[in-house]
Parts: structure tokens; sequence; C-alpha cells
């Protein structure tokens, strides 16, 4: 069943597309950087992750078959940033689980130092869990 449903890298581009698209629509300007982040501090913006697709999912990030970026959003708060996963928190656990650091990124961020995100409100909602913390359900 999952198999059919893993995002692509044209589906992942289309994401992050429309995830700038309401931003700018919003009248935030959203800047986008591709870089490798560190996976272990990333906070989730769900409250877990699918163990159905999960066994999916680490088996083809073990294999090298499902190597695309996540996207993340990068907000300046207090004194530091604070990394929030918006996509791929299968694929983050999966390389967790399988000892990787980092992961390649699409990261949004604004000239404007931070914004008003839904993505920052439903993480706090979730208690400002890291992904690597997320219970499989």
């Amino acid at each position: 069943m999952w198999r059919d449903k893993i995002i692509t890298h044209e589906g992942q581009r289309r994401m992050l597309e429309e995830v700038i698209a309401v931003y700018h629509g919003m009248g935030i300007d959203v800047q986008c950087e591709r870089k490798t982040v560190p996976i272990h501090s990333l906070i989730a913006t769900q409250n877990g992750i699918e163990a159905d697709k999960f066994e999916v999912v680490i088996e083809l990030v073990q294999t090298g078959k499902l190597v695309i970026p996540v996207i993340v959003e990068e907000h300046f708060i207090g004194e530091r940033y604070e990394r929030y996963l918006i996509d791929g928190h299968c694929r983050t656990r999966a390389r967790i689980e399988l000892g990787e650091r980092t992961s390649d990124a699409y990261v949004l961020w604004s000239p404007a130092g931070d914004w008003r995100s839904n993505f920052v409100s439903t993480a706090a909602q979730y208690g400002d869990i890291l992904v690597k913390d997320l219970p499989l359900i």
C-alpha cells in the first residue's frame, strides 16, 4: 500500500513550491536554500509516524532508493535558530535509525528573521517534540 504513496523528487518539489506560494500569498518573503541539516535536532510538525509506512521507507532509505531532500523551516527564535521539519518525517526517522546524522534539505527561511508559521504553531501543540522522539503509530 505505502510503496505507491512514497514521495518522488517531482512531488517534493511541487510541495515545496506550494508552501512557498502560500507564504508569498500571505505577504511573507520566504527564501529557499538547499543544504545539509543535522537531523537529531529537527522539531516535528506531526504527532507520530505511521509504523507500516516506516517499514517500507527504512528499507528504501537503507538501499539508497529514497534519497529525496526533506523540507525544513528555519526560524530565528530567541538567540538561536530552530529547524522545523515540514515534510519528510518518516525518511528522517529512518535516517536516524540507520545511524545517519544529516540530511539533504530544502530549507525555507526569511530575510526578516522569524515569521508567523502554522507549522511552528502545530509543533508547539504537539509539545515541540523532536523527530527522533516521535512514536511509531
